[in-house]
């Protein structure tokens, strides 16, 4: 595959792997992925809002960075989207569930979660990545070969965010963080940024000693299921902690 013309440059480059993610800090539960997808973006639209990125803040409201991002030509405004992608949409079943409604399973009802709560400033959720380069999927690392060529301080600046997660995890110990992926190598790093020992609850769950820290499947194409998340309600994995708001 050609390189791109990124036209990026050291502060941008500096913006996007300095990015943390969408929501606030102090929200109750976190969600962990490996690296932000692209969506339903084309190739020239991917770079493009690889561009966008390169202007984004540490944190931001999810809604508000993705007015900055386009799909199929045009901004993408989460409030009056149809059409999420199923990590976006299983998110938000989780947070449905983990808050007691009974209409978790719902697809409107998790849409409308989306819409106007998941990664907001003013909602319940943080969402971040082990990576903060955008990838088409897990296994499609051209973005970060084309990094490397341009940063050639691209590790240490990916080893000061990670370490800067670490500092706000501890900072902030929120209630719940929720990790998903797939991959042999996923969970000791998932354990790692979070210091904790992972404890086998099923083929596809994993768990920290206290319950808060809990590990899935990657949260799309077809991996996570209702049956996974009854898993969790039924194991009492899957509480509100009392207090967290």
């Amino acid at each position: 595959m050609p390189e791109p013309n990124l036209s990026l440059s050291i502060e941008e480059i500096g913006r996007i792997i300095g990015f943390l993610g969408y929501g606030r800090l102090s929200a109750p539960v976190w969600f962990i992925g490996i690296e932000e997808g692209l969506g339903r973006a084309n190739s020239e639209e991917a770079l493009n809002n690889l561009k966008a990125r390169g202007g984004f803040a540490p944190i931001m409201d999810l809604r508000e960075a993705h007015l900055l991002l386009r799909e199929s030509g045009q901004c993408i405004d989460v409030e009056t989207k149809r059409v999420f992608v199923a990590v976006w949409i299983w998110m938000a079943k989780i947070m449905q569930a983990y808050g007691g409604k009974e209409g978790w399973r719902n697809l409107e009802s998790a849409k409308e979660y989306v819409r106007t709560q998941l990664g907001r400033f003013s909602g319940e959720t943080f969402l971040t990545e082990l990576s903060p380069i955008p990838s088409r999927n897990g296994k499609d690392k051209t973005w970060v070969q084309w990094f490397k060529k341009l940063d050639p301080d691209l590790e240490t600046r990916i080893k000061l965010r990670t370490r800067t997660l670490r500092e706000m995890l501890k900072k902030y110990d929120p209630p719940l963080v929720v990790c998903y992926g797939s991959g042999n190598k996923l969970p000791n790093k998932f354990a790692e940024l979070l210091d904790v020992e992972w404890q086998v609850v099923t083929r596809k769950l994993r768990r920290s000693r206290d319950s808060r820290r809990l590990l899935l499947p990657f949260l799309g194409t077809g991996q996570m299921s209702h049956a996974i998340l009854h898993e969790l309600l039924d194991r009492g994995l899957l509480r509100r902690a009392p207090g967290s708001h």
